[in-house]
């Protein structure tokens, strides 16, 4: 089956780092241009947030045939066919004359980051246990930090220079260097096939079960809290920082590269606390940094206060918490399934996925009524459920000991 030399570690992460990469390239790349867009199809808001909100919905709805796809013909050729579909969805997208082709093609590239996301996931269960699959996360997502430092300013400086399409020309670019990768250095990485995995009620049933996990439930809620809350931030926030702030959109590529500054501290964080601590103590300690974050976003809103420095600094801490909780929780909800990796991973990226579409498609809708409010109130609950998570429900459930009742 495994047709290259096997991975070394430095290849597992550099693997890891360039499939999750595919996501924030996708957002984060793009977010500056949205005022663009806007201006040259002359759509309403709404109908703009769908290049965005149609990402991560095709994200997470096709991850529930990515997982079980991963578990029948290898983790090897599916992540092939996300990183080609990504790289054509973003070309198709630079080409694109109307905004309903835009829309659809972008939901092709949200094809293409499920396949790569679901394999970066079930790779690491295959080849590392929770304690070592949670550092080898980490040190991925910290070198994807350092990168995405650099991609809202660039995708800035893009836009300015080039304009929006040149974003997207990007994006095919970095797909295509993927689908390189994987067809000259990946190996397969999976134990054993499962021949019935894609037939329907084997693949309901294996979700049925893998959903009655408390542990998995646990892990799941936590990253879907949080992601949620990251995505409905950024997806409105071009709009309210540049149109209703007047910050400059090289001044808004900085606040979301200080955003990401912030994240790559979380993750050198999580290493560090993991290693003297363990996961679930680590996850605690964030979800008071969660707490805190919401209380930044909540409490000058409620005061007529806002700014844009208070919701600079309530991004800032949400994502230092969030740098603790997003690997630990990837890592956490397919611990439990190594026979099953792939299609936990899935249900588990559905779920947080959907929960980001309707924050995003929420923060679209509400963008003419007063849309500090809802982005300060909405990104503040949502931080607080994910402390609170932290708190609770993964201290019952989410430790190693607890993860290890493996359900066949």
């Amino acid at each position: 089956m495994n047709t290259k030399a096997p991975m070394g570690p430095a290849l597992v992460i550099f693997v890891v780092t360039l499939a999750t990469a595919v996501q924030p390239l996708g957002t984060d790349l793009y977010l500056a241009a949205l005022p663009s867009i806007r201006k040259e199809y002359g759509a309403p808001v709404s109908v703009v947030q769908l290049t965005l909100a149609i990402v991560v919905f095709s994200f997470g709805v096709s991850q529930l045939l990515w997982g079980p796809a991963a578990d029948r013909f290898g983790r090897r050729p599916v992540l092939l066919a996300g990183f080609v579909l990504y790289a054509a969805g973003a070309g198709m997208g630079a080409l694109a004359q109307s905004i309903e082709l835009l829309i659809a093609v972008r939901a092709m590239q949200g094809l293409g980051i499920a396949a790569a996301m679901v394999c970066a996931r079930a790779m690491v269960r295959d080849l590392y246990e929770q304690q070592q699959g949670t550092h080898i996360m980490t040190v991925a997502m910290s070198v994807l930090a350092c990168a995405v430092m650099l991609i809202p300013l660039s995708g800035a400086l893009l836009t300015e220079s080039l304009g929006w399409r040149s974003t997207l020309w990007s994006m095919a670019l970095c797909g295509l260097g993927g689908a390189v990768l994987v067809l000259l250095r990946v190996p397969e990485t999976v134990r054993a096939l499962k021949p019935d995995a894609l037939q329907l009620r084997p693949l309901f049933a294996g979700y049925a079960r893998i959903a009655r996990h408390p542990g998995f439930r646990s892990w799941t809620l936590l990253n879907s809290c949080g992601y949620a809350a990251n995505f409905g931030f950024f997806s409105s926030s071009a709009y309210l920082f540049i149109e209703t702030y007047g910050v400059s959109r090289t001044g808004f590529g900085l606040v979301i590269g200080g955003a990401s500054v912030a994240y790559l501290i979380g993750t050198v964080l999580c290493r560090r606390w993991i290693a003297a601590h363990g996961i679930v103590t680590s996850v605690r300690r964030a979800g008071y940094l969660s707490l805190g974050a919401a209380l930044l976003m909540i409490a000058p809103q409620l005061a007529d206060a806002h700014t844009p420095a208070t919701l600079a600094a309530g991004l800032w801490l949400m994502l230092l918490a969030y740098g603790i909780h997003q690997p630990c929780g990837h890592v956490g909800m397919a611990t439990p399934f190594p026979l099953q990796a792939g299609a936990a991973s899935a249900l588990g990226g559905f779920i947080f996925a959907t929960a980001a579409f309707a924050c995003g498609t929420w923060m679209g809708l509400m963008y003419r009524s007063g849309s500090a409010a809802v982005l300060s109130l909405t990104t503040g609950v949502l931080a607080a459920a994910t402390g609170l998570i932290a708190l609770t429900l993964v201290q019952r459930h989410g430790r190693p000991e607890v993860a290890r009742v493996v359900i066949p």
